[in-house]
């Protein structure tokens, strides 16, 4: 590993490393992460929580979304829409670089929307499957039937 010195300032990153220093403009989104831009090249940066990522949740969201958690390519699909699945159960792997990485859900639920299959290739962020929890309608609005009631004054 290469020891680095990063500095930042006015808008700027300056990275040294083996007695080399370039310098990287610098922007922050509203989202904590940062834009970097060398030369003709532009990378977005987010922070990176290990305390989060060893809990298991990367990848999986609260309200049941289901994201890819790096670019990469599906290589196994373990649920089926309408299928229940339990919190911590992988319902998609993804792979990058001969790393695999387990989408797992989020909460005890069915799955209500698979939108890839073994072999799809997947960006960051990307929606793969949605969850609905145990004990919530489906999303869908199921009206009342319109009913006629008799008033008497």
């Amino acid at each position: 590993m290469t020891p680095m010195h990063v500095h930042a300032e006015n808008g700027a990153v300056r990275v040294t490393h083996d007695g080399l220093t370039e310098t990287y403009l610098h922007a922050v989104a509203p989202d904590g992460g940062r834009w970097l831009a060398y030369g003709a090249d532009t990378w977005r940066v987010v922070p990176y929580d290990p305390v989060e990522s060893a809990a298991g949740a990367a990848g999986s969201a609260g309200d049941g979304t289901l994201l890819a958690p790096m670019p990469g390519t599906v290589t196994v699909v373990k649920a089926a829409v309408g299928d229940r699945v339990t919190a911590g159960q992988a319902v998609v792997v993804v792979e990058a670089m001969k790393m695999e990485h387990a989408v797992t859900a989020p909460f005890d639920g069915t799955l209500s929307e698979l939108r890839v299959t073994a072999g799809t290739r997947v960006a960051l962020d990307e929606l793969l499957a949605l969850v609905h929890p145990d004990g919530e309608a489906d999303g869908a609005e199921h009206p009342q039937q319109n009913q006629e009631t008799e008033v008497t004054p």
